[in-house]
């Protein structure tokens, strides 16, 4: 798992052009988001072979889910939260259009 430094929250802050970023989030989110590209889009990322595209997902989706707008559930005891990807703005996901690959499933008829 990706272990998020200071430098790469200041890094994907700025991208973001969050002015005071919540260091804790950032570490959290990160590698929870680069987890879902790879496994959303069939890829193999990792921080250090990361494209461009991909960095700014990043760097948008973080501050996105860190509001209101990407929460589907809270839990206040024990702490549990529930994020829903699919409402995630068009700019933001067609950051990552280019790697989607196409899935072939067998057909079968019925009869």
């Amino acid at each position: 798992m990706w272990a998020v430094t200071d430098d790469d929250v200041k890094y994907y802050a700025t991208l973001g052009q969050v002015k005071k970023p919540n260091v804790d989030y950032y570490k959290a989110m990160l590698p929870v988001l680069l987890d879902k590209v790879n496994e959303d889009y069939n890829t193999c990322f990792t921080p250090e072979n990361m494209p461009p595209n991909v960095k700014l997902f990043l760097a948008k989706a973080v501050p996105f889910f860190s509001g209101a707008s990407g929460l589907k559930s809270r839990k206040m005891g024990s702490v549990s939260y529930s994020f829903d990807f699919n409402d995630m703005p068009v700019a933001i996901t067609d950051l990552l259009k280019r790697y989607r690959k196409a899935r072939f499933h067998v057909f079968r008829p019925y009869g």
